[in-house]
């Protein structure tokens, strides 16, 4: 029989290696039901859209690129494409970030919203967000590994099902 001191330590060692176990970006999804999703389909940047946060420490060059790059690439993984022209969908983005300065702990948390909608209606169909706190010291590598890492996330269940799962 095993001490319960020993369970309680070998518990509390599975829960601090499952907390660290990785650095997951928080991600959730919504869409409108009455949507019927094709199985693969083309959008169009929606660049009047787009939100950038207006802060002198990011680059909207840059980021406006990483950001385009990385979610094209997971929604081309589900055979939807993003084109020049006309497409049935458009797809927007509004990034911001969120300062926290205090006397000992500064934070900064970003935020990610994508919105697609009907091109002709204009009417939302899907919306993914992601919420992280924002390291300044991460290399354009790591940056582009955790957004895809979020993205693969957010779209896992995408085009969303017309049936319950």
């Amino acid at each position: 029989m095993t001490h319960p001191c020993v369970r309680r330590l070998a518990t509390l060692a599975m829960l601090v290696l499952f907390a660290c176990a990785s650095d997951d970006i928080p991600v959730s999804t919504n869409y409108d039901p009455l949507e019927q999703f094709p199985a693969s389909s083309t959008y169009i940047w929606d660049d009047a859209q787009n939100q950038l946060p207006k802060n002198p420490e990011v680059d909207p060059k840059s980021t406006a690129a990483l950001l385009r790059s990385v979610i094209d690439e997971a929604f081309a993984a589900r055979n939807w494409h993003a084109v020049t022209g006309s497409a049935p969908y458009r797809l927007s983005y509004q990034f911001s970030i969120h300062t926290f300065r205090g006397v000992d702990v500064s934070t900064a948390t970003g935020s990610l919203s994508l919105l697609l909608s009907d091109h002709e209606s204009g009417r939302r169909v899907w919306t993914g967000f992601g919420q992280a706190e924002v390291f300044v010291g991460l290399s354009p590598e790591e940056r582009r590994a955790r957004l895809r890492d979020a993205m693969e996330r957010m779209l896992q269940n995408f085009p969303p099902a017309q049936r319950p799962r």
